[in-house]
């Protein structure tokens, strides 16, 4: 095991932190890529996985992703009806 995998777990566990439980992330030692997985309610059936090799490109993804799939108008109630 690569000595900096403990460093990049710890990016992980710190992008986890800043996106308050809407995604699962960690650091993929045989892969060597950030992995995320969402876990918002309406997420699609497939679900929604990214991956990366610079947490960069990941945060990059997931946005994406979230903008993709509506994420922020589930999280912060915009355009919900009755509001």
């Amino acid at each position: 095991m690569d000595e900096r995998d403990e460093e990049r777990r710890g990016v992980a566990a710190h992008i986890e932190w800043q996106k308050q439980g809407a995604w699962v992330v960690v650091w993929g030692v045989y892969t060597r890529r950030f992995w995320a997985y969402a876990c918002w309610p309406g997420v699609p059936r497939d679900g929604v996985v990214v991956q990366a090799e610079d947490p960069d490109l990941l945060y990059t993804e997931m946005r994406y992703r979230e903008r993709e799939h509506d994420f922020l108008r589930w999280r912060y109630g915009r355009g919900r009806p009755g509001r």
